[in-house]
Formats: C-alpha cells, sequence, structure tokens
C-alpha cells in the first residue's frame, strides 16, 4: 500500500501535459473517492463498489466538483439497453465512446482502455434521443469528470512477506502484512455531462425562412444543456454511505438534489461550415427548436439561455464559434438550460440535394425473448408455491418474486440520428406481435450520400422493474435471496442490431418509394434442437435434453423510404 500512496502522489505532481491519470489516484487510501473489492468475494461487494458508484477525479471524497470540457469524435454508441446497477439509475445510460481531441488527451485516464477514448455516459430520459450523437459525429461535453468507482479492474500486487500471495488489498494477506504492487483500472468518463453539442455533418438543412427556400448543404449542431442528470447527477445517490450496509436502507427517490453546475461557465463548441461554394458571401445560420421527439424539447425551469455566435473564416475550415451564455441572466435570473438545433452553411443557388423521407412503421417481433420459467417466480417464502400477495401464502410467510416481465425497449437512426420507441404496446410482448410506429426523418442528401438505418432492441426481465427504486423496495418486494439473483441473472435480453447503408443517388427509394422489412442479427434467441417449432432463450426452454441452439435475429423492422419532390 506505501508503494501505491508514493507513485499516486508523484503522479499528481507531475505536469500533466498530455499524460493521462492514474487510475491508482481513484483509490480512497489514495485519496480519492472509490472504495475497492478484495480478490475474495464477499455478498458485501456490489454495495462496496456503489458507494459511491461514481466520484469525482479531482477532490474525489467530496460531491462537488466543477465542470470539465471535453471533445472529440464519437467511435461507438449506444441508447437503452439496460444494464446499469438498478438503485442508482432512473433508466439506464446512454453512453458514448469518445476519441478526444489531442487537447483532451489528459482526462483520460490509465483504465480506459484505450490511451484517447473517454466515455459520455447520461441517463435515457434525462438526455433526449434527439441530441443522442451518431457514429462519427462530433461531440463536446461539459460535465462531471468523475472516475468509474463500480469498475475497479483491479492488477493484483503481493503481500509485503508472503510474496507470493496475491493481493489487492491488505485483507488479502496475513495478518500483519500489507499488500504491495496493486495497481486499479477505473476509467475516467464525463457521467454525466450537462451539456452537449452534436455536430452532424454531410446532409443538408433549409438556412431561410422563405417558404420557397431550397435545402443546401449545412452543418447541424443539436444542443442540449440541462441540471437533470439522473442518478449520477443527485447529491444523494453520490453520497457515500458510512457503512454498505446503509445503501440498503437510504432512499434517493424521487431524485431532487442535482449537484450539476450549469452556471458556472458558459458552453461553448465549434461548428465547422460545408465548403464555400462560389460567389457564396457571408456564411448563414439558423437556430431551430428541437426535430421532433417522444422526449423533452423544452428547457428544465423555463429560462433558456442565450446563444453568441462568432464568426472563424480564417483557416482551411471556416467555422463558427458559438457560446451558450449559462452565466448571463435571462428575464431576471440565471438560465436554466438550452435545447435547439443550429443549422449553418452557405447561400448557394446551385445547391441540388434530395430530400429523403424514411418512415418506421412497424416492430415485428419473431421471439420475445421471455423466459418459459421466470428467472425469479412470484411464490411464497417458504412453502415456494405460487403466489400473487402476502395472503396467498401459509400465515407468516410472503410472496416474493416478480414473475413475467414482457416488455421490450427498442430505438432507430437514420444518419445517426436516434428516436426511441413508445407505445403500451411494448409493455406486453409477444411472439408474432407487429407493434405499429410512426417515427418519420427527413433528410437531405448530396446524390454521392448516403442513408444509414440502424435499430436495436431488447427484451425486459426482473432487473428491468427495478430501476428508479431503493434496495430496500427491491428486498420487500424480491426477497434477499431473490433480489441478488434478479441481480445477478435477471438481466435484459438483446433482440439483435440492425445497421445498413443506402447509397445515393435513389437512398433505397427506388423509383421514388420503396418499402423494407429488415431483419436483425445477433443478440439472444433460438430454437430448441430437436422440437424445432419451439422458441427458447436458455436451454431450459426446450424439453429435457434438448438445448436451445441460438440464432439471435428476433426482430424485423419494417420502414419506408421515399424520395419527396
Amino acid at each position: 500500500m506505501r508503494t501505491l500512496l508514493l507513485v499516486a502522489a508523484l503522479a499528481a505532481a507531475a505536469p500533466v501535459a498530455a499524460q493521462p491519470i492514474s487510475s491508482d489516484l481513484a483509490d480512497a487510501r489514495a485519496g480519492g473517492g472509490c472504495y475497492p473489492t478484495a480478490l475474495a468475494p464477499s455478498v458485501l461487494d456490489m454495495l462496496v463498489l456503489i458507494n459511491p458508484e461514481w466520484a469525482p477525479i479531482v477532490n474525489g471524497q467530496t460531491v462537488d466538483s466543477d465542470p470539465v470540457p471535453v471533445s472529440g469524435t464519437v467511435e461507438s454508441m449506444h441508447g437503452q439497453t439496460s444494464g446499469d446497477f438498478p438503485s442508482t439509475h432512473l433508466f439506464s445510460d446512454v453512453v458514448m465512446d469518445v476519441r478526444v481531441d489531442p487537447e483532451h488527451a489528459n482526462k483520460v485516464a490509465t483504465g480506459n482502455g484505450e490511451p484517447d477514448i473517454i466515455a459520455f455516459e447520461w441517463e435515457v430520459g434525462a438526455f433526449p434521443e434527439w441530441a443522442w450523437p451518431g457514429f462519427g459525429d462530433r461531440i463536446y461535453g461539459l460535465g462531471r469528470h468523475i472516475f468509474d468507482c463500480g469498475h475497479p479492474d483491479a492488477t493484483a500486487g503481493h503481500c509485503s512477506v508472503t510474496t507470493a500471495t496475491a493481493c489487492v488489498l491488505d485483507p488479502d494477506c496475513p495478518a500483519g502484512e500489507t499488500c504491495e504492487g496493486e495497481h486499479f483500472g477505473y476509467s475516467s468518463e464525463i457521467h454525466p455531462p450537462h451539456a452537449t453539442a452534436v455536430i452532424r455533418q454531410g446532409r443538408g438543412a433549409v438556412l431561410s425562412k422563405k417558404a420557397s427556400a431550397k435545402p443546401v448543404p449545412a452543418t447541424i449542431a443539436d444542443v442540449w444543456v440541462s441540471g437533470f442528470g439522473g442518478g449520477a447527477g443527485d447529491r444523494c445517490v453520490l453520497a457515500h454511505q458510512p457503512s454498505e450496509a446503509g445503501q440498503l436502507t437510504i432512499d434517493c427517490w424521487p431524485l431532487a438534489e442535482p449537484v450539476a453546475k450549469i452556471n458556472a461557465k458558459d458552453f461553448t463548441f465549434t461548428v465547422p461550415l460545408p465548403p464555400k461554394p462560389a460567389g457564396a458571401g457571408k456564411p448563414r445560420w439558423r437556430v431551430l427548436p428541437p426535430p421532433p421527439s417522444n422526449d423533452a424539447t423544452a428547457v428544465n425551469g423555463g429560462r433558456t439561455a442565450r446563444l453568441k455566435v462568432k464568426k472563424r473564416m480564417q483557416g482551411s475550415t471556416p467555422s463558427l464559434e458559438v457560446t451558450v451564455k449559462m452565466t448571463k441572466k435571462v428575464k431576471g435570473g440565471l438560465p436554466t438550460g438550452f435545447a435547439g438545433r443550429l443549422v449553418a452553411g452557405w447561400n448557394d443557388k446551385h445547391a441540388s440535394l434530395t430530400h429523403v423521407r424514411v418512415t418506421v412503421s412497424a416492430i415485428l417481433v419473431e421471439n420475445d425473448l421471455m423466459r418459459a420459467t421466470p428467472v425469479v417466480p412470484r411464490t411464497c417464502s417458504t412453502a415456494d408455491t405460487p403466489c400473487a400477495t402476502d395472503g396467498d401464502c401459509p400465515a407468516g410467510e410472503s410472496c416474493f418474486g416478480e414473475g413475467p416481465v414482457e416488455g421490450w425497449a427498442a430505438q432507430s437512426a437514420a444518419n445517426g440520428e436516434w428516436r426511441r420507441f413508445i407505445g403500451a404496446a411494448l409493455d406486453r410482448v409477444g411472439d408474432g406481435d407487429v407493434i405499429a410506429q410512426s417515427t418519420t426523418w427527413d433528410q437531405y442528401l448530396a446524390s454521392d450520400g448516403k442513408l444509414r438505418i440502424q435499430a436495436d432492441a431488447y427484451a425486459k426481465d426482473c432487473i428491468d422493474t427495478t430501476y428508479g427504486h431503493p434496495l430496500s423496495e427491491g428486498v420487500a418486494h424480491l426477497g434477499l435471496v431473490k433480489g441478488i439473483l434478479c441481480l445477478g441473472s435477471g438481466t435484459s435480453h438483446p433482440a439483435g442490431k440492425i445497421d445498413v447503408t443506402y447509397p445515393g443517388p435513389d437512398f433505397g427509394a427506388g423509383s421514388g418509394t420503396q418499402t423494407y422489412e429488415t431483419e436483425s442479427t445477433g443478440g439472444e434467441g433460438g430454437r430448441c434442437s430437436i422440437t424445432t417449432d419451439t422458441l427458447c432463450v436458455v436451454n431450459e426452454d426446450c424439453p429435457s435434453g434438448e438445448t436451445c441452439a441460438t440464432t439471435g435475429g428476433a426482430f424485423r423492422l419494417r420502414y419506408t423510404i421515399e424520395k419527396v419532390s
């Protein structure tokens, strides 16, 4: 441990330059805010790792931290997929893996896997779908720069005397010895941001308010600023409890203590302009409301920040420098956020773009991915007989469990512009269901451009019923044993992904309109090895002696591509 403290202290004193942050600094013993677990597993390990689940990189023993800016290019991302710890989340996180710009390489920790990749994470719902980035988009973020305490990814050291004994903490060693040479792989993240700007290129927009105006090549910036960060942005969730058992009694829901310092500094980002056409004069831009969405499109609190736009015409790529003035009062008070779309380009009377409309009309369910027997069926605590309430059980027993979970979640994108699917039909999904949707995108594309359609979905399970609830409520509903089983085995079931690209000049619309039903690939689900007409998720769904042969492709997406005249 003494060696670890010395290394951490030297790392803290060294010039930051472009060097990564030592993930060893996350360890509470070195002054950080994360609490690692020993090599020997304990039933309370998970409670240790979420106490807290996230800690500031600077002054990790405190909750409050100053917002940090990071920018880069989105290498990959996903929307709502479940899989996060439910008592610290209202919904699962949108995760964006960002290859940082060189000036932000020192925001990446040694535990991040790649030296220039950092994750931006913000809960679904708190981070509206229209503001999510696509693969390859540039993104600017401003928010909490933290270590992810839930994933220590420790490299074992050795005990000080019995050096052949591996260890992570002193308790892994014989009495009187200390652990030496251990290291940690905590990742650094922007989690959550409170401000993002997603820069979308390779398409067009209408820059003029005139009814007869034509679209021209443009850069689009979708901007969202909000103090609501979900569980990872709430003081109650972020506070370290004196004992791990405190996680079983604390109740932070509904969230009421946001910690984002949204008015601490302005939010500035760069919008590169498309190539300047011959004869064009000054650049033009226009601020629009967010695109139609199933999520929030208005600012919490009602005071929208003002924008300041500066032209930067020097250099090989003319651009606009845009600042969301979060430190300047609006209507007598500081702004509470910003929601909008900025489109920028040049007047170009010779521009010729194709108006392409994509409409998703249905999800077709091939396999609902619901197990024949639920992971935690609802049964009496001792008699183990089926029940709906405590009244169905013998005196003194409780009815524990969840029973079948029939819901799905899904989302789709056109050229990286995401929309979540909605509707009561998604709450009860069965094999063969056709779940109607009505989601439309309008894109203006050059003849040599492309249209990329993406979609993914997952079937919910026990864990999805516990998001946004304290652990104490889960124990009361599921029982301790079933609660642990729910967290470990009752996770969601991926239904596969769709990712197809249609090149110009027709973008898949053929002579004018074309409807597709594209099957997902990958994911869980399949058919029993002998009784192949029986759908399954796990071997236990099949008759005795058979196995579940995974084929994936649990859904199809029905959509229409139209060239609008």
